[in-house]
């Protein structure tokens, strides 16, 4: 009886896991535009130690990349030619590797062809010294927080108003190798690249705010924000006109772009940035700011880059 006992302690644990694992870990936070358990889920698995950090070339880097494609999959997002997977080759210290950015598109309703770039690298810094860097708010929170987006417009009674591309970049963490991959040769032509929202490290707000840069760049971008923050559960704050340092390499190209970090500026890669030590429900509530930002961006983007109006739908 004592055995049995035993194995039915161990059995009732079992799934007490898998329930919290349903529910996604989170805590209190219910988000209004996105189900948080998959959010959750998506940082937690990214960061799990069996992935050994993501570092570009790893076995790691190949199970991040098939999750983040079987999320593509679930929320039937298109592709960009026949594959979510689009490799390139870099150089690692006399090397060369293979990067893979993974697309995915969701197709919009307006009679325009710019495309809204909505990007975050899924990247990290592998293992150093013995000691795992799992880049839990750096960046699975990130890719989470694209996936979100991702959802968010897919739940929707009707598609965003511009075809929506979501990137998401390998080795962008120490030489924006992703982001200039992807505009050396860009799935489309590079005119039809109208914006870029841009997400990194979302999981370390501190005291209520979320950061941003590029709106003080373009002035009709700064109302927005300001309208934005007004309704979102954290407040955005703009980094001085100079605060590229939240960008990706898109911005060398001059496409005109928000950045959206948690921190508000870099921080050093540790082995502390582990999903144990994330605040959940602050990070979920970044994830709906950005949300927020994205369904902004796809509702007043003619305003934003001075263009005159879309025709109606019924034109």
């Amino acid at each position: 009886m004592r055995t049995f006992g035993i194995i039915l302690v161990v059995i009732l644990g079992l799934i007490g896991l898998t329930f919290v694992a349903g529910r996604g870990g989170h805590e209190s936070y219910d988000s209004k535009t996105f189900k948080p358990g998959p959010v959750i889920g998506m940082v937690k698995g990214l960061s799990d130690d069996a992935l050994e950090g993501r570092q570009t070339g790893t076995e790691g880097a190949k199970r991040a990349r098939e999750m983040i494609i079987s999320r593509l999959q679930a929320l039937e997002l298109l592709k960009v030619g026949n594959s979510y997977a689009h490799p390139y080759e870099l150089d690692l210290e006399g090397q060369t590797v293979e990067g893979v950015n993974l697309i995915g598109v969701i197709g919009g309703t307006a009679k325009s062809r710019d495309r809204i770039v909505i990007t975050a690298h899924y990247d990290h810094l592998g293992t150093k010294d013995g000691e795992i860097y799992n880049g839990a708010d750096d960046n699975a929170s990130g890719v989470a927080g694209l996936l979100a987006i991702a959802e968010h417009f897919k739940r929707r009674k009707s598609p965003p108003k511009h075809t929506l591309m979501f990137v998401f970049f390998d080795n962008e963490d120490a030489m924006k190798a992703g982001s200039k991959a992807f505009m050396a040769e860009p799935p489309l032509p590079q005119k039809q690249l109208a914006f870029n929202l841009s997400l990194d490290q979302l999981a370390r707000a501190e005291d209520g705010v979320f950061w941003t840069s590029g709106a003080a760049l373009a002035p009709t971008l700064t109302p927005v924000m300001e309208r934005v923050s007004k309704e979102a559960p954290l407040d955005l704050k703009q980094l001085a006109a100079n605060g590229n340092d939240l960008a990706n390499g898109l911005v060398e190209a001059d496409l005109p772009y928000i950045a959206l970090r948690a921190s508000g500026a870099e921080t050093t890669p540790d082995a502390t940035d582990t999903f144990d030590n994330l605040h959940q429900d602050t990070f979920l509530k970044s994830v709906e700011t950005a949300v927020m930002v994205a369904q902004a961006i796809d509702n007043q983007l003619e305003d934003l880059l001075g263009l005159p109006p879309l025709p109606s739908q019924e034109e």
